[in-house]
């Protein structure tokens, strides 16, 4: 019995150093982080794909990975523009209506998030990917579709949000130190989840025959 106490004991003690050693690795204030990437594809239609087509494609392709997908589609530009439009961010403080709320942010310290609006687009698209919510990780999306001359213009933007730091939460908290354990995210890498969202938009495209290029993006989670 004194063999096993000992080895009780010591379990004990090597589990207490890898919690302290793990907790001292975190950030031990809460932290809310939210990062945002992007990307924007230039579709090129196959001969006789219709604008219908496009937009179904670009449709299916948003909702893949999504829950709550709202969708709103307006008639394409006539006359066909000679460039597309291009998404925006936009401080919700300056959203009609959100003056009172802005002002209460401000005397209690708190930061008023920005949106993303898709001015001129012909179809929009939003989504939340919210399968990690009980360990304080979401995602939210915008899609943006803009018809012209030259063909189409998609934009995808994802905004990811985490917890990090000690929190009560204990699904968080463990999401946290299986970090450490690990020495990895645990639960997935968060460009990998934009990535492969937004690849399924590229991939639904592609199914139609069209031939979809990327033009530009932004990943804030790369180390390159």
């Amino acid at each position: 019995m004194k063999g096993f106490s000992q080895r009780r004991r010591a379990i004990t003690i090597a589990a207490a150093l890898v919690i302290s050693a793990g907790l001292a690795g975190c950030a031990t204030t809460p932290t809310t982080t939210t990062k945002m990437a992007y990307v924007v594809y230039n579709v090129k239609p196959a001969a006789g794909v219709g604008y219908q087509q496009v937009v179904h494609a670009f449709v299916s392709g948003t909702k893949e990975y999504l829950s709550n997908a709202s969708v709103q589609e307006n008639p394409p530009p006539y006359p066909l523009p000679k460039e597309p439009g291009r998404f925006r961010y936009e401080q919700l403080s300056n959203v009609s209506g959100m003056g009172g709320l802005s002002a209460l942010a401000s005397m209690s310290g708190a930061v008023m998030p920005d949106i993303v609006s898709c001015p001129g687009a012909s179809v929009t698209a939003r989504g939340v990917d919210n399968s990690f919510h009980r360990y304080g990780k979401n995602s939210t999306y915008t899609f943006c579709l803009y018809p012209y001359d030259g063909g189409y213009q998609v934009d995808a933007i994802g905004s990811y949000t985490s917890q990090s730091g000690f929190s009560s939460n204990p699904d968080v908290l463990g999401a946290e130190l299986g970090g450490v354990f690990t020495k990895a995210v645990g639960l997935g890498s968060p460009s990998k989840f934009i990535e492969d969202t937004f690849g399924n938009i590229k991939s639904s495209l592609e199914k139609t025959g069209s031939k979809v290029t990327v033009v530009d993006s932004f990943d804030p989670f790369s180390t390159n």
